[in-house]
């Protein structure tokens, strides 16, 4: 094969496996073997001319880009992208709000150690014990709440 013909062959295998890397999830072994692909093309073009390799380039730059902003705009693209939000307006919520739990009191459920799970105002909390041991069915208090994590100590008879 002459030495133009393979620029060209390898930057169109190059292109078409950026396209079947782009219709296909994750980045694997076809995306890189694309952009191998496409630098092995205009290193050859390069070394056949600079004004061919500089054009191959500009070429192989402005196909990627103009692409991708074609396909940005497609149904294709519309299909696979996530349009919807999950936002706190719609009743979505990344984490619950357990503020209203500190100074509470409950019981471990399951031996903390430190970690385990804890029942305090009738609801099953996963909670971190301040010590590194509270036995199952012992009474533990709230100290410290920060974000999800719950922070319990065992609670003292007096």
């Amino acid at each position: 094969m002459s030495e133009p013909l393979r620029v060209i062959a390898f930057v169109s295998v190059g292109f078409i496996l950026l396209l079947v890397e782009l219709l296909t999830p994750g980045f694997g072994i076809t995306g890189i073997s694309g952009i191998i692909l496409l630098i092995i093309g205009c290193y050859s073009a390069v070394k056949l001319s600079l004004f061919w390799g500089i054009l191959t380039i500009l070429a192989s730059i402005l196909l990627v880009v103009g692409f991708f902003k074609l396909f940005s705009r497609s149904f294709i693209w519309k299909k696979i992208r996530l349009d919807s939000q999950e936002s706190k307006e719609k009743g979505f919520s990344s984490s619950e709000d357990l503020s209203g739990l500190l100074n509470k009191s409950g019981v471990a459920l399951t031996t903390l150690r430190p970690s385990g799970i804890a029942l305090i105002d009738g609801k099953r909390v996963d909670v971190a014990a301040e010590s590194i041991f509270i036995d199952k069915d012992k009474k533990i208090k709230v100290t410290a709440v920060e974000g999800n994590k719950v922070t319990v100590k065992e609670k003292t008879e007096v």
